[in-house]
């Protein structure tokens, strides 16, 4: 190698090496003029998903943990899916992509409730390092987990004493978006984050609309986030002081539940038996319509 192809090949592995250490830009407050307004619902069509069981005889603190959401036979239910008459589903997570600048960024720092073995809210707004409470209500000591769900990798561990207030910071990799935070000795308490970059999001209420204002004029990407859902993302223009009206709509026919989750007994029983071939032919059944979607669509 000639002393100019060193010379070239110095400068280019420091160009490359100045692009990946270069700070990525901030979400700048600025004062919005003339902006516009985003607002929709989110529905779920088809059939609503059963609701995850968990048997209280196989954890600790039971007398507890059966205070609420227990049925009859002593079993912890989770409702993932709050869906309105209307059929608009609750807690789903509207978020606005590539906003620059725009409105003040006035979060309201995360403050999780530990109350009867159960974790409140179900769905948090999370920023990249934040910091986040848990308010454990309880008499006894929870000890939970923060998983990055994407990967599965677990980002800290929180211990969460008796009657106090524990807290933990959250820094997750890469693009990742996803936490979920569950208590090592009760699977069944959980709570779930959303990594926010800029202060245009909205979690839907129990008739599953949502409102998003003071939009500076531009083209988005609005997206909508449940956490047992597969996210769904839609490009939109705003124009000076317009009303994008969108909906996005969720297929509750989609959701796999594991036979483990739904039955109401300590024991898998032979209804266990072929599946795996159901949920095969399940999935092969929703990849043909997702295709000829597709086609229709083109």
């Amino acid at each position: 190698m000639t002393k100019l192809q060193k010379y070239f090949s110095w400068v280019l592995v420091t160009i490359a090496l100045a692009t990946l250490a270069a700070p990525v830009a901030a979400y700048q407050e600025i004062e919005v003029k003339n902006g516009g307004t985003l607002k929709g619902t989110t529905y779920l069509k088809g059939g609503i998903p059963q609701p995850r069981v968990y048997h209280l005889v196989l954890f600790p603190n039971i007398d507890m943990c059966a205070e609420v959401d227990t049925d009859e036979g002593m079993n912890r239910i989770l409702n993932d899916f709050i869906v309105a008459k209307n059929g608009g589903l609750k807690d789903v997570l509207i978020t606005l992509d590539h906003v620059e600048a725009g409105k003040p960024f006035n979060k309201e720092p995360i403050m999780i409730r530990s109350e009867n073995c159960k974790f409140f809210p179900d769905v948090n707004a999370v920023r990249q390092g934040e910091t986040f409470k848990v308010d454990n209500i309880d008499a006894v000591m929870h000890n939970s987990q923060v998983y990055q769900k994407e990967r599965g990798k677990i980002l800290l561990n929180i211990p969460i004493p008796a009657e106090e207030v524990s807290e933990g910071e959250v820094h997750f990799q890469k693009d990742y978006k996803i936490f979920q935070m569950i208590c090592g000795m009760h699977e069944f308490m959980q709570t779930w984050g959303y990594r926010v970059q800029n202060p245009y999001y909205y979690k839907t209420t129990d008739d599953g609309t949502f409102k998003i204002d003071n939009i500076p004029p531009g083209d988005y990407v609005a997206t909508a986030w449940h956490y047992l859902m597969k996210t769904q993302s839609k490009k939109i223009h705003v124009s000076e002081n317009s009303v994008v009206d969108l909906d996005f709509v969720f297929d509750g026919d989609k959701v796999i539940r594991p036979l483990y989750e739904t039955i109401k007994s300590g024991r898998i029983k032979h209804e266990a038996s072929g599946y795996k071939e159901e949920v095969f032919k399940h999935r092969l059944e929703h990849q043909k319509d997702d295709k000829k979607s597709e086609k229709g669509s083109k």
